[in-house]
């Protein structure tokens, strides 16, 4: 069973994060390029949105029984496979992992212009995935619950 607490805090937190995203996504594109600040809030607001996903993905697909992933994207990959997600939100989210690995790995070398864009017209995926999870983890049927159920 979902640990209704550890969820709620992830999931609260994740809407919390867009919330922050959404001004910094409405800034000029040369405002936001030219702003140290919007640009490093941007960077860790993005990365900390894309935790917490990972961490709702994770904590259902434990609960669940179902196979564990072995990278970021598997684990959108698998909630497709059981219904959570269509193919595509499972692909967008896909997409938001890679997103992580760049920020957390080769910060050196951030697209500030890339991340700009990506939240200007990408940041309603992450909104759509929480809206999913959350439906799975509380308002789901049980015969979700095995992985025979695909």
């Amino acid at each position: 069973m979902v640990d209704a607490g550890v969820f709620e805090r992830r999931l609260a937190k994740l809407e919390e994060l867009v919330a922050d995203l959404r001004p910094l996504a409405e800034i000029e594109k040369g405002d936001f390029l030219a702003d140290h600040t919007a640009k490093s809030l941007a960077e860790r607001w993005t990365h900390l949105a894309t935790e917490c996903a990972l961490d709702l993905a994770h904590h259902l697909i434990a609960v669940r029984g179902w196979s564990s992933p072995t990278t970021y994207r598997e684990t959108f990959q698998i909630l497709a496979r059981h219904g959570v997600l269509t193919p595509e939100l499972a692909t967008q989210m896909e997409g938001w992992a890679g997103l992580r690995n760049v920020l957390v790995h080769l910060y050196l070398d951030i697209n500030h212009e890339i991340l700009f864009n990506i939240l200007s017209g990408e940041l309603d995926q992450i909104e759509n995935y929480a809206a999913a999870i959350a439906h799975a983890a509380f308002g789901a049927d049980e015969d979700k619950s095995s992985d025979s159920a695909t």
